[in-house]
């Protein structure tokens, strides 16, 4: 891989990596559509459709984490689930 290649894959994990902690899902959907393009060698439109699955269980998983957190174990649960359901819909479009 050439170095201009590593350089732009770096650039595009430090990119998504700093828009979810500043809360920027449109830069983290960028970001990690660029880098999951690159690596995956796969369509724009699929990465994208990929991406969005992951931001999604993202999401869950701050529910899970915040519930977690406060010892409601059972409550927290229930998000863990549905944020591997996501994960399942993301991991099926990058396998197929």
């Amino acid at each position: 891989m050439s170095e201009e290649k590593i350089k732009e894959l770096a650039a595009h994990e430090i990119g998504w990596w700093q828009a979810h902690h500043r809360k920027r899902k449109e830069d983290f959907l960028f970001h990690m559509t660029q880098l999951y393009k690159l690596q995956f060698r796969i369509s724009e439109e699929k990465a994208k459709r990929a991406v969005e699955w992951r931001i999604k269980a993202a999401d869950w998983h701050d529910k899970a984490e915040y519930y977690e957190d406060k010892g409601e174990q059972e409550r927290a649960n229930k998000f863990w689930q549905k944020a591997e359901k996501c994960l399942r819909k993301h991991f099926k479009i990058l396998t197929n």
